[in-house]
This record gives structure tokens, sequence and C-alpha cells, in this order.
């Protein structure tokens, strides 16, 4: 009978001591609440934790998509689905209104690849274009 008190005891005692570990884990919310609630922020092992979850994490950018307005008359939805276009009232007055908006196209200016040394500097500063010798190395490269 000792043996067997003492058996189930153990087992207790392994259950409880089980149990604790796991609650032991979820204890660490109740120390981050009291350490946001005391200094106003996030404990320093959570703010390395939410910093590496946000470096493993893929942001895309939000691009808006360009929506066309929905044809305002059964005629012109008709024609869309007929067709596969607008009607030619319809682009008409799409041309004219794209007539009248603002618009300034935005380019990119080429740049050339600089000088390598006071030479090329002073042979393109002269003629307007690479010197002879910096383009057959340019050609060798690949470039």
């Amino acid at each position: 009978m000792k043996t067997f008190v003492r058996s189930i005891l153990l087992a207790g005692a392994l259950a409880v001591g089980t149990n604790s570990l796991m609650a032991a884990q979820a204890s660490s919310t109740w120390f981050e609440q009291w350490y946001k609630a005391k200094y106003g922020r996030s404990s320093p092992m959570e703010e390395a934790r939410l910093k590496a979850e946000q470096a493993n994490v893929a942001f895309r950018e939000e691009t808006t998509p360009r929506v066309t307005p929905a044809p305002v008359t059964w005629i012109e939805q008709h024609y869309r689905a007929k067709y596969g276009r607008s009607s030619p009232m319809e682009e008409a007055r799409l041309k004219a209104e794209q007539a009248n908006t603002a618009f300034r196209e935005e380019t990119t200016p080429r740049v050339a690849p600089a000088p390598t040394n006071w030479i090329e500097q002073h042979y393109r500063a002269k003629y307007g274009r690479s010197s002879p010798m910096e383009e057959a190395r340019q050609k060798a490269s690949g470039k």
C-alpha cells in the first residue's frame, strides 16, 4: 500500500509540475501587459520579437487600380459588350477629355558612364564623345 500511495503522489507531483510549466509559458503575457502599463511601451524582448517578425515579412507596394468609369447608358453598355470597345461617340468624348486635361510626361534622362581618367575627360570635353580607346575598352567588356 505504501508504494501505491507513493507512486500516486509522485504521478500527481509530476502532473502539477507539468501544468505549472505550461502555465509559465502563458505568464509572459501578463508580464508584457504589466511592462506596457508601467513604461508605456513593449518590453525589449517583445520589441525584438516584433522586429524579427517584421524583417521576415515581404511588403508589396499598394497601387491604386486604374478604373475606367462605367458606361452611363444601356446603349453604351450594349455596344461595349457586343464590340468589346467603347462606341465612337464615347471614344470621341474621352479623346476630347484627354486633350483638355493637363498632363506632363516624366522622362528619365539617359546618363552616360563617367570617364575613367583625366585624359578621357579631356577628350570627351573637347570632342563631345568617348575616345576610340575608351570605346574599344567598352566593346571588349561587353557594355
